[in-house]
């Protein structure tokens, strides 16, 4: 699977999260889901995938609504 390809289809499914799910604190959850149900999304190619993860989310993580 190509680069561009395997991001869109993360992309794809963070945007899916309810809202108010798509926060810094619930991008580990986020992991535990990909690793479970779509580990093939996880870059594993340079370092840790979590960080991976961060960084393919960055742009996309919502700030948490202050109350």
């Amino acid at each position: 699977m190509k680069h561009d390809e395997r991001k869109a289809q993360l992309l794809s499914l963070w945007a899916q999260r309810p809202d108010g799910k798509r926060t810094e604190d619930d991008v580990l959850a986020f992991y535990g889901e990909m690793e479970r149900a779509f580990p093939h999304l996880l870059n594993r190619q340079k370092g840790d995938p979590y960080q991976n993860l961060q960084s393919d989310l960055k742009g996309h993580i919502e700030e948490r609504k202050r109350l």
